[in-house]
């Protein structure tokens, strides 16, 4: 019985440690990453291969639900043409922008959803191609000529998980879209990442 009531008074007390509320700040400190998922058009989707990214960036509070986070991120896809003796060529995104965060949770609940949508400048690049196919001279040509910065917008949401009086785990998910001449790029970012304040 001494055990269980321990064991009781134990969890309790970390419990009341992982809750307990810190002087709020009007700033907080984002960084994260995981996978990005090619969407659209078509000639995106299946010429390049499911990627990753990371990110960082710095929160404002504006409302008493909602922060604005000034972000930077890079995302980096694989090409995946099928041919064997053609390498390289990955398509590199850096976007940066601010991004909204709508809190839907209550204050002193430990898991929070979220609402975000962001706008931004994204700057597009490609990597050379090598290999010994005759088509790599004609594919570098063709991916110089397509590097560009263009604008872009993200909407998406997730859960945001009390870990501490000061820090939260979160999971996002999103749709990102990049404009260019020859139509819309995008891509689905899934995210992992830790909030601090």
């Amino acid at each position: 019985m001494k055990k269980v009531l321990l064991t009781i008074t134990i969890v309790f007390v970390f419990s009341s440690m992982a809750l307990a509320q810190v002087p709020s700040s009007p700033i907080s400190f984002y960084g994260g990453g995981a996978l990005s998922v090619p969407s659209s058009p078509s000639t995106f989707s299946d010429s390049w291969k499911t990627g990753y990214h990371g990110f960082v960036g710095v929160g404002f509070d504006v409302a008493p639900k909602v922060k604005v986070v000034a972000k930077i991120e890079r995302h980096n896809f694989g090409s995946d043409f099928g041919l064997a003796d053609i390498n390289g060529g990955n398509y590199k995104v850096w976007m940066f922008g601010p991004e909204a965060h709508l809190s839907l949770g209550a204050p002193m609940v430990p898991i929070k959803p979220f609402l975000s949508g962001g706008i931004g400048m994204a700057s597009v690049t490609f990597d050379d191609f090598t290999g010994t196919d005759p088509l790599v001279a004609a594919m570098n040509t063709a991916n110089n000529g397509a590097s560009s910065t263009n604008f872009y917008y993200s909407i998406g949401g997730g859960l945001e998980f009390s870990v501490g009086p000061a820090a939260s785990l979160f999971v996002q998910a999103r749709y990102a879209s990049i404009s260019g001449d020859g139509g819309s790029t995008s891509f689905l970012p899934i995210s992992v990442g830790l909030k601090i304040f």
